[in-house]
């Protein structure tokens, strides 16, 4: 097997990740688990808080982990990316970096009985294969030749804002010691817009969900061109906004 990556190197990117059963199930059946548990916290408890302050419910993850069998594991992306990338490369993948596909193309095999797929890359350069996984993401190019038509993602409406705090500062305020001492998952639900917290093993992460910003949704190209700006504007907004109201 081989990956083709269009990026230039293999680096730390993205925020925190969580894992529920199901994902790690699976995660261990490929033999993960001796890879990512040095770096995953198994949080105790998911707490649904409204805005005020005032508890709505909670799920006991321990409790619903011994149900499952398999535990919740949240942890940083970069962790979860190189344990995927070096159990693939043990068990015989080939990674090549530099790599982005810009084209899907097929000729016969030298007996004529089949096809063989081109991962046809913007540098010339050709990989042969008998299947090729499009999983290059949202802006998918394999996913518009497979279609045959541009096939744009389409902004939602939804953003999300991300923070990473140093849990060695955190446990220094006595506050906000517990989030790290007592790993929990709390969700605070305001009108909206909804704020969410997890602890990561040296992190903790933070993110911020604005709803029904009906102001994001240009058609198609045009969303992805100024939703940026919009969002920058609409989030300088929204911090006059009081929840407490």
């Amino acid at each position: 097997m081989r990956i083709l990556e269009s990026a230039p190197e293999i680096g730390e990117i993205g925020a925190g990740i969580q894992c529920l059963p199901n994902a790690t199930r699976v995660l261990m059946s490929w033999g993960l688990e001796p890879r990512l548990t040095p770096y995953a916290t198994s949080p105790r408890l998911c707490n649904m808080i409204g805005w005020k302050g005032n508890k709505v419910s909670e799920m006991d993850f321990h409790e619903y982990e011994k149900d499952c069998g398999t535990p919740f594991w949240d942890f940083h992306r970069a962790n979860l990316h190189m344990g995927l990338l070096e159990r693939a490369v043990e068990l015989g993948a080939e990674l090549v970096v530099k790599t982005k596909v810009v084209n899907v193309e097929y000729e016969s095999s030298a007996d004529g009985e089949s096809e063989i797929a081109i991962a046809v890359c913007e540098d010339g350069r050709r990989f042969s294969a008998d299947l090729i996984v499009g999983a290059d993401g949202i802006n998918s190019r394999c996913r518009e030749i497979l279609l045959g038509h541009e096939d744009p993602p389409l902004l939602t409406g939804d953003l999300a804002y991300r923070l990473l705090l140093k849990t060695e500062d955190m446990v220094k305020d006595p506050e906000l010691r517990s989030f790290v001492e007592d790993p929990q998952v709390n969700y605070w639900m305001g009108p909206d817009a909804h704020a969410g917290k997890y602890h990561l093993r040296t992190q903790c992460s933070v993110w911020e969900v604005l709803m029904e910003a009906s102001e994001l949704r240009p058609p198609r190209r045009k969303a992805l061109q100024h939703g940026a700006s919009r969002a920058r504007r609409y989030a300088g907004r929204r911090e006059h906004i009081n929840w407490q109201r």
